[in-house]
C-alpha cells in the first residue's frame, strides 16, 4: 500500500482446486492441460488439503469458493479479483462476495495454518 499499487487475482480457485471439485477420481479428457497440473499424486493432495478447508465453512464462506474470494479480497492491497467460472449460477455466486464482507482476522490466522508452498513444475 506504500506505492498505492492495487494487486489483481488471477485463478484464486488454484484452478479448480479450491473448489472442491477436484478428486483423487477425477480425470480429465487427453489433451487437456489439466493432466499436466494435477499429475501424479497432486488430485489425491490437493483433495486432503480441501477437506480439512471444508471444516471451516461456516458463518463466514458457506462454500469452498467462497472462501477462496473472500480470503483474496480480504487483503487491502486485492483490487479485483479474476475467477474462473462455466455456469451462470457460478458468476452469480462469485459477484456476491463482492459485498465487502472480510474475513475475520481469527479466520485468516486459520487459513495460514493451511498454507501449501510447491511447485507446479517438478
Amino acid at each position: 500500500m506504500q506505492y498505492n499499487i492495487g494487486v489483481i487475482v488471477r485463478v484464486p480457485f488454484d484452478e479448480g482446486s479450491l473448489t472442491g471439485k477436484i478428486t483423487p477420481e477425477t480425470r480429465f479428457p487427453e489433451g487437456d492441460w489439466r493432466n499436466r497440473y494435477f499429475r501424479d499424486d497432486r488430485k489425491q493432495q490437493v483433495w486432503e488439503r480441501v477437506q480439512k478447508l471444508e471444516k471451516l465453512l461456516g458463518d463466514e464462506a458457506k462454500t469452498l469458493s467462497e472462501l477462496a474470494l473472500r480470503f483474496c479480497l480480504s487483503h487491502e492491497a486485492v483490487s479485483t479479483v479474476i475467477p474462473g467460472m462455466r455456469k451462470i449460477q457460478h458468476v452469480e455466486e462469485n459477484c456476491s462476495v463482492s459485498d465487502g464482507r472480510k474475513l475475520s482476522q481469527k479466520m485468516l490466522l486459520e487459513l495460514r495454518k493451511h498454507r501449501w508452498v510447491r511447485n507446479f513444475y517438478r
